[in-house]
């Protein structure tokens, strides 16, 4: 296998493995009452937003440097920073999903509902290692 074939086995993995991931936290939100389902967004709103913030701020700086051509002088120092802004992002990723099941361990909920979590935040860290390892493969790395 080429690597070009590699990175679209990556992105195919990510897109499919995202689309389990969700449905089977879907699922696993359908066996909450109607209690618990706003107990558990009401908590999460901030974390929501703060997310958010710092969501933009990482997109925010890579397009920043690259404006200003910091991208180039990166990658002439042998830096790919592409690489970085997607491990970034997957650091961010593992972070948000560990900080979410940390605070749902800690609310009286379905053990039903806290295995759908897991199963759904690992099908969903499957694919983006997946799609990092073909990344990392097409740039050379």
């Amino acid at each position: 296998m080429n690597s070009e074939m590699i990175f679209y086995a990556g992105l195919g993995v990510m897109i499919v493995t995202t689309f389990l991931g969700r449905t089977v936290k879907e699922r696993g939100m359908k066996t909450l009452s109607h209690e618990q389902l706003g107990f558990v967004m009401a908590s999460f709103s901030k974390m929501r937003i703060v997310g958010m913030y710092i969501l933009f701020c990482i997109v925010g700086v890579y397009l920043v440097l690259g404006y200003t051509k910091w991208l180039d002088y990166l990658t002439e120092l042998g830096y790919n920073p592409m690489v970085g802004y997607f491990i970034l992002l997957m650091m961010y990723i593992i972070t948000s999903h560990g900080l979410s099941i940390a605070k749902l361990r800690k609310m009286d909920l379905p053990s039903e509902y806290l295995r759908s979590v897991y199963i759904g935040a690992g099908l969903q860290l499957l694919g983006l290692s997946a799609l990092l390892i073909g990344m990392m493969n097409y740039m050379g790395r």
